[in-house]
């Protein structure tokens, strides 16, 4: 029984034969480009200069924008003189009240004559107690740290109002403008912001990633540095990723948490990356069974008599190569493995 068996294994090989699994096409997906990191920046109506150069990439912290200079800086003007002023003022309070404190000093000095003299002369409305020289101390000391203070809250004020005219990038990368650029972008100009537009988007360019939802447990399961991805450009040029991570995200219409696999793409390829971000494209999602796997083509398998009596692959597989492992159903193939390799 056992030969009979064997020689009818030997019979469905040489009728279906297996070939060793390079790597196979499992799924044609939406995929992305993303960056690294990128973010929106937005800016309000205003007159524009100091446009940053959106073809060279900008170091992290480059001004890439500057909203209302000539006004910020006759509104810088104002502060520094109200900062002036204002010292003036703490500064003369603080010369009253330490001539108040010598006065009250010398008064409590006194002896008891001296008092009655001091009194005679006119003298006699001089708080002089230790309880008044301690509130003419606090008020002094009050006076001093507000002195101090004052300053560089009115300047910290002053630069969280005007943080919104001057745009800087939060990271290295590259800048793109949402707008038309003025022929001359070195001359001011004025913007007007429209709704749902951002101002600018910026990405870090130091990796770009094909990503793809996955969703279907078979794959999910599956060794993720087997994967890998390629996405079909014009001139018969490909961009494709090598397996670098997934995580869970939500997705943006349905608000439902999803799987997504990221694909690192060559840095030799950043540049045409970097165009297609925003782009909707279509992925090939391959997986490489590695070593000992082979795979058999569906049309090979439903032509077998044994076809028409399995409702599944996972069953026909079973009749057909009872010695061999289902790994994974292709669009095209199917993957198996030998039981005992």
């Amino acid at each position: 029984m056992k030969r009979a068996c064997t020689s009818l294994a030997a019979l469905l090989l040489s009728t279906s034969p297996l070939l060793f699994a390079e790597p196979v096409q499992v799924a044609i997906l939406p995929a992305k480009i993303v960056p690294e990191q990128a973010a929106t920046l937005t800016l309000e109506n205003g007159i524009i200069s100091q446009l940053a150069d959106q073809t060279k990439r900008q170091p992290a912290g480059a001004t890439i924008a500057v909203l209302n200079e000539e006004r910020t800086a006759q509104e810088r003007e104002e502060m520094e003189l109200k900062i002036a002023r204002e010292s003036m003022r703490l500064r003369d309070e603080i010369r009253k009240l330490e001539t108040q404190r010598q006065k009250v000093q010398f008064y409590l000095n006194l002896g008891p004559r001296e008092r009655r003299y001091a009194k005679a002369m006119g003298s006699d409305d001089l708080p002089a107690t230790p309880e008044s020289l301690r509130d003419i101390d606090e008020r002094m000391a009050l006076l001093k740290r507000e002195q101090e203070t004052a300053p560089r809250l009115m300047k910290q004020e002053f630069e969280r109002n005007h943080s919104k005219c001057l745009l800087k990038m939060p990271f290295a990368g590259r800048v793109q403008y949402n707008f038309p650029l003025p022929a001359d972008p070195g001359q001011a100009f004025e913007y007007v912001a429209l709704p749902g537009r951002s101002f600018a988007a910026v990405c870090d360019d130091s990796a770009f990633y094909i990503t793809v939802a996955l969703s279907k447990a078979e794959l999910t399961q599956l060794p993720e540095k087997n994967f890998s991805v390629s996405i079909n450009l014009p001139e018969g040029r490909t961009l494709s990723g090598s397996f670098s991570h997934r995580k869970v995200e939500q997705h943006n219409n349905s608000r439902s948490d999803m799987l997504v696999y990221y694909f690192k793409v060559p840095e030799a390829d950043h540049d045409t990356a970097y165009n297609m971000i925003g782009s909707n494209a279509q992925a090939r999602l391959v997986y490489e069974a590695g070593e000992n796997a082979q795979y058999v083509s569906k049309l090979d398998l439903i032509a077998h008599p044994e076809a028409a009596q399995c409702e599944n692959w996972e069953q026909l597989i079973s009749k057909l190569y009872p010695e061999h492992v289902l790994i994974l159903i292709g669009e095209r193939n199917i993957i198996i493995r030998p039981r005992n390799p």
